[in-house]
C-alpha cells in the first residue's frame, strides 16, 4: 500500500463544482470523481499519510475513522492502478532511520 500519495505529475486535473476531471496523457482517458473522492485527491500531495487523509474525510462527512481508512484504502488502490497516483519520494523513511 502507498503511505503517502501522491498526484502522478503527469496528468492533467481541475476541480470544477467540487468534483475533479482527471485526463491521463497515457491513454487520453477521462477520470471524474465525486466530492468525497476529490477531496482525497486534493489530499494526495505525497505529505499526507492515508491516515491523515481518512481523518480529514472522516471530519469532513462525520463517519467512522475505520470507515473512511477503508474507503481511502481502495480508493488510492483503484486510481494507483491507473497510473494516476503514485508513492510520494519525499516522504519515503531512509534505510534504518
Amino acid at each position: 500500500m502507498n503511505p503517502f500519495p501522491e498526484r502522478n505529475p503527469r496528468v492533467a486535473w481541475r476541480e470544477i463544482d467540487g468534483e475533479t476531471v482527471i485526463i491521463s496523457p497515457a491513454d487520453s482517458q477521462v477520470h471524474e470523481l465525486n466530492e468525497t473522492a476529490s477531496l482525497m485527491w486534493a489530499n494526495a500531495d505525497g505529505k499526507h499519510s492515508v491516515d491523515e487523509i481518512a481523518g480529514v474525510i472522516a471530519a469532513r462527512y462525520e463517519v467512522e475513522l475505520r470507515e473512511a481508512k477503508a474507503d481511502v484504502d481502495e480508493l488510492i488502490e483503484v486510481l494507483s492502478a491507473k497510473g494516476l497516483l503514485q508513492a510520494s519520494k519525499s516522504a519515503e523513511v531512509p534505510v534504518g532511520a
